[in-house]
């Protein structure tokens, strides 16, 4: 395993300059000539031998470029060093053969070496991922644990009625939970529009009474929950209060991506006359600027509720 993670290090590390490389690829075929040189009065006759090792080296270790540039470094050396006559220029047909079965063999040696190169890498990838997804699960468990702990305190203090309490708290529990089913549909990195809207307002589009418009897009996965919370209370408000209570009240979700940010518009029409609520609940808790929505402006119009939501952060997709 020791070794294992030795070669892995080197396998890993892109961080050579272009002169580290060079360094090692002259070292790798410097160390190949000693060898052959050593090696001679058992060689004779197998001038490319010693090299092997080197292209297979540099090209794991280096990559496949620097492994073709030793490949190519080795044949000249080899022909110069330990064909005869040594020392000098003069190809014959036997010398042209040994070359290029040598250029053949140290290919597929190179092509051997990245590919196993790339499966470690591929192999690292795959290990980091894990760990950040191990990081995140841990990470959301508290979060959700938090939050249904907020919303448990919250929903209490607002309602003294347990049926109301239970109503309320279940409501958003739900909501909660279309929340997360749609992180994990998902790859966890992010959340999208239309999916998410569509997942908070399901239960109230029975009504058919919710149009949805706007460009897929992704946001971060931060702003899933709030979002989601934030959707339900506006669907719920309305389903009282507001135009969802009649059967002439509409709602319009639309979206639009800017800027890198996406903003968000609930329009209500049709519906009863607005009147501002005279107390602070947990609805306009969850209706304000927190983490996840970066600006959240509520207007209670008296011929419908308005709210406009920005999140940062937002990609199209």
């Amino acid at each position: 395993m020791t070794r294992w993670g030795f070669v892995q290090r080197l396998v890993l590390n892109d961080r050579r300059s272009f002169a580290g490389a060079l360094m090692w690829s002259v070292v790798a075929v410097m160390t190949a000539i000693t060898f052959r040189f050593a090696l001679d009065p058992w060689l004779e006759g197998s001038p490319f031998l010693a090299f092997f090792p080197a292209v297979l080296v540099a090209s794991l270790v280096l990559g496949w470029r620097w492994g073709l540039a030793v490949i190519l470094a080795s044949a000249v050396a080899a022909n110069f060093l330990f064909v005869e006559p040594r020392f000098q220029w003069s190809l014959h047909t036997a010398d042209t053969v040994g070359t290029l079965a040598f250029l053949t063999s140290a290919s597929i040696i190179l092509a051997t070496a990245s590919s196993l190169r790339a499966s470690v890498k591929e192999v690292e990838v795959k290990a980091k991922r894990e760990a950040a997804l191990n990081i995140e699960l841990q990470h959301r468990v508290k979060n959700n644990l938090a939050v249904v702990q907020g919303l448990a305190r919250q929903t209490a203090k607002s309602v003294t009625d347990p049926d109301e309490f239970y109503e309320a708290f279940m409501g958003r529990l739900m909501a909660l939970a279309e929340a997360h089913n749609v992180l994990s549909s998902g790859n966890w990195e992010e959340c999208r529009l239309p999916e998410l809207p569509q997942a908070a307002l399901s239960p109230f589009q029975q009504l058919e009474a919710i149009a949805l418009a706007g460009p897929t897009c992704a946001i971060p996965p931060a702003s899933c929950v709030p979002l989601v919370l934030a959707l339900h209370e506006l669907g719920t408000n309305a389903l009282k209060y507001g135009a969802l209570s009649v059967s002439s009240g509409r709602v319009s979700l639309t979206w639009a991506v800017a800027a890198g940010s996406v903003v968000l518009r609930w329009e209500e029409t049709g519906g009863p006359p607005v009147v501002k609520p005279t107390r602070r609940g947990l609805g306009s808790r969850l209706l304000t600027k927190q983490s996840g929505l970066d600006a959240v402006s509520l207007d209670y119009r008296p011929v419908g509720v308005v709210c406009e939501t920005r999140i940062n952060g937002a990609r199209l997709m």
